[in-house]
C-alpha cells in the first residue's frame, strides 16, 4: 500500500511519507454501584430480608408476646390508650368501693408493677391503660384484683369514713351484670356476653355468701 503511494508521486518529485494512522482509545463510562454488581449478589438482599421474616415468624411461635394482664406498665398514664370504666362492688347486696391499690402489685425485687387495670383512688372508676387498644373485661378485672385467686380488699364508706376490709372469695358466689341498652342491669351468664371496658361501660360484681 505504502510502495504504490510513493510511485504514483514520483512524477511530481515528491516523497510521501504515510504514518499509520493511531487509533484514539474512547473512554469507557464507568459502571455505577448496581452496575458492577452480579446476579447472585442482586440475590442477597431478598434472600436476607426473607429469612429475617421468617426467623421473626418462628421466634414469635418460640416466644410469644407476654400476656397483657402480666405486663407492668413502665409509667402512669403515658400509654396512648386509657378508658375509665365503672364498675360497682356488692356483698350480699351492700355496697364497696374499690382500694386505691388495685393493679398495684409488688415485685420481687420490691419495686410496684402498676397493671394495665388498675385503681388511681378509692372509688368505683377503674383505669384500663395500654400502648394500644385493648379488649378486657370483668374477669380480667378479677384476676388482677385477686391476685391470689383467695381474697379481695374492701372500702367501705357507709359511715363517711373509708374502713377496709377483706373477703376470702371461697365464701362467696361471683355475680356479674352490665348496664346494658335495654337500660337495665343484664347479668351474665356466660364467657361470650362479657362485652369489653370502655369509658360508657358501667358493671356490677356482687359477692353472694354460699
Amino acid at each position: 500500500m505504502y510502495k504504490k503511494a510513493i510511485l504514483t508521486n514520483l512524477y511530481y518529485n515528491d516523497i510521501l511519507i504515510f504514518v499509520p494512522k493511531r487509533k484514539i482509545k474512547e473512554g469507557v463510562p464507568k459502571k455505577n454501584f448496581f452496575q458492577r454488581l452480579g446476579k447472585k449478589d442482586l440475590l442477597l438482599p431478598p434472600i436476607i430480608i426473607g429469612a429475617a421474616v421468617l426467623f421473626g415468624l418462628v421466634f414469635t411461635q418460640i416466644v410469644p408476646p407476654p400476656e397483657i394482664l402480666s405486663v407492668c406498665l413502665k409509667a402512669h398514664s403515658l400509654d396512648s390508650y386509657n378508658v375509665y370504666p365503672r364498675v360497682q362492688l356488692f356483698v350480699d347486696n351492700k355496697q364497696y368501693l374499690f382500694p386505691d391499690n388495685v393493679g398495684k402489685q409488688p415485685k420481687d425485687d420490691g419495686e410496684e408493677c402498676l397493671k394495665p387495670i388498675h385503681t388511681d383512688s378509692i372509688g368505683d372508676t377503674l383505669h384500663v391503660q395500654y400502648i394500644r387498644p385493648v379488649q378486657l373485661s370483668l374477669p380480667d378485672l378479677m384476676r388482677i384484683y385477686s391476685y391470689d385467686n383467695k381474697t379481695v380488699e374492701l372500702v367501705d364508706n357507709s359511715t363517711g369514713e373509708y374502713i377496709n376490709s377483706t373477703i376470702e372469695l371461697a365464701d362467696y358466689d361471683i355475680q356479674y351484670s352490665y348496664y346494658s341498652d335495654k337500660g337495665e342491669f343484664t347479668k351474665i351468664v356466660n364467657n361470650s356476653q362479657f362485652p369489653p371496658f370502655s369509658n360508657t361501660f358501667f358493671g356490677k360484681i356482687n359477692f353472694v355468701s354460699k
